[in-house]
């Protein structure tokens, strides 16, 4: 056979190609992914269709079942860390990086839940005492506005999101100067959370973990202990940041080590995959067929072949030239040709079904929750649910930038600043902008917060009072035209304008009803 034959012949072989490793077919594939995606546009997410799409962009997109590896790490190593992730998150966070790399949905899957925050902040004033300059007060409200608009906070905070879900925990120090503000990240390998300060963890950089040709990267705080450091002016390697030039956000903040919100499903994911390996291996001894050759003998002499060994050599291999792999040749003597095949009619069961089944139970999510039903309330629970994440994460940002408040000396005696984000997402975005305007139209005073809902920040509010009512005074000089929808009548009479009012005459039927003043009575 020629080799071009062959190569043809192997292409589907289990060996050359990721193709037998596909899960289901390609419609069931697009089908997964336009639940997906529907999911990340309505924020109802079926956990069950990600999964499958994972599994296969695994088996497509890496070598893991030829290798066992994800990554530089082996599948036995990364199920003892799933286990026991105390002592080893690294290998976690470094699987969790590889996925994001390989598996475009559990990529998008990560950056649904970093998308969903949108930080619509705003400034609350308590702790005021008697006795309080009020200059004072509006110098320093105004001050405080403009140092947090100055830093960005709705940037700095969306990038610190794009990291946790995959990584759980985001250590990072301020590089700041007169005109800008920027939190830079640390490698979280040589970071080690520390201590808890005002409800936050503090982290330690491991300065003998700083590469020197990295140096310049880092902030001129870190760059001159490091110097120290290598000079022995030092007793220890650890390093803590100043409080206020230091951020640490963690997701799970129960755990002082890492542990991605979605690395729990990677153990069902390489179950799945041994499922996979051992329907493939059935697949091949049920396709596995053999032929028997009858060899002639002479009918005088017991077993007594009439054919040579040799001449049976050459037609053997003539034989297994011209067929597949999968196919076995056996000769018997005197006996009938027949084929035999190796497939086991009884075992009627889909083991990847139930892997994925086992999978999805094993995931601890509710199947009503998330794609059992249609009902609105279930998708309704179902995005606060997913928000809930968002809202313990907002805490932390509030309490890490009341910490910075606190400590640039904002707060006085006489009063107090509070920083604080609504709980908006995304997908809530016009319910919170509706509750907040209700509240005002029954007299609460929570202006500030439907300012804030629609996204203006307190230097944004003062900036739009003076631009639109001191200095151009939008109010009197922008009139909208009159009509019967923002005017009324200045006598206090409802209705048309009457004929008499337009110096139109009565009909006969209109002075009968004057006389009588019938509409009156209406």
């Amino acid at each position: 056979m020629s080799k071009r034959k062959r190569n043809k012949r192997n292409k589907f072989s289990v060996e050359s190609t990721h193709d037998y490793y596909q899960i289901y077919s390609k419609k069931d594939y697009e089908n997964d992914s336009k639940t997906f995606d529907n999911g990340i546009v309505n924020g109802k997410l079926d956990l069950d269709s990600f999964r499958r799409l994972m599994i296969q962009e695994l088996c497509s997109n890496t070598k893991i079942l030829d290798t066992g590896f994800i990554g530089h790490y082996k599948l036995e190593d990364v199920q003892t860390a799933i286990k026991f992730p105390r002592n080893n998150w690294k290998v976690l966070l470094t699987v969790s990086e590889e996925l994001m790399r390989s598996s475009p949905h559990y990529y998008r899957l990560n950056s649904f839940y970093s998308n969903m925050a949108v930080f619509c902040w705003g400034l609350d004033l308590y702790d005021v005492k008697n006795g309080y300059n009020a200059e004072t007060l509006r110098k320093t409200y105004n001050a405080l506005s403009a140092k947090l608009e100055s830093m960005n906070l709705k940037h700095e905070f969306s990038k610190i999101m794009k990291f946790i879900p995959y990584q759980d925990v985001f250590c990072g120090v301020v590089m700041e100067n007169d005109t800008g503000f920027f939190i830079q990240q640390m490698d979280l390998r040589i970071c080690e959370l520390y201590q808890v300060q005002d409800g936050l963890y503090n982290f330690r950089l491991d300065l003998s973990a700083i590469k020197p040709n990295n140096l310049q990267a880092y902030p001129d705080y870190i760059q001159k202990e490091y110097l120290n450091f290598t000079d022995n002016k030092l007793a220890s390697r650890w390093y803590i940041p100043p409080f206020d030039k230091q951020i640490c956000i963690k997701l799970n903040s129960q755990w002082k080590y890492p542990f991605p919100i979605l690395i729990g499903l990677i153990s069902d994911i390489l179950d799945l995959n041994i499922y996979k390996k051992l329907k493939l291996q059935s697949a091949r001894t049920d396709n596995y067929k053999a032929i028997m050759f009858e060899v002639p003998i002479d009918e005088k002499s017991v077993d007594k072949p009439l054919l040579t060994p040799e001449t049976l050599g050459v037609f053997a291999r003539m034989n297994r030239e011209n067929m597949n792999d999968d196919i076995g040749i056996i000769h018997s003597l005197g006996s009938k040709a027949q084929s035999i095949s190796f497939k086991d009619s009884s075992n009627t069961r889909n083991n990847v079904a139930d892997a994925v089944e086992e999978l999805y139970n094993s995931s601890g999510e509710t199947k009503e929750l998330y794609n059992g039903s249609s009902s609105g309330t279930a998708v309704t629970l179902s995005i606060e649910n997913d928000s809930g994440f968002i809202y313990s994460l907002y805490r932390q940002f509030e309490r890490w930038t009341n910490r910075f408040i606190k400590s640039r000396k904002y707060n006085k005696t006489m009063f107090k600043f509070h920083f604080y984000i609504l709980d908006v997402t995304i997908f809530n975005r016009d319910t919170v902008i509706k509750r907040y305007k209700d509240a005002i139209s029954l007299g609460a005073t929570v202006i500030d917060k439907w300012m804030a809902s629609l996204d203006m920040t307190p230097s944004c509010i003062m900036g739009s009072y003076v631009t639109h009512d001191i200095i151009y005074d939008f109010q009197n000089h922008f009139k909208p035209l009159e009509s019967s929808y923002n005017s009324s009548s200045s006598s206090g009479e409802a209705g048309r304008p009457t004929n008499a009012s337009n110096g139109e005459l009565l009909t006969e039927s209109g002075e009968q009803t004057a006389d009588s003043d019938a509409n009156k009575n209406r």
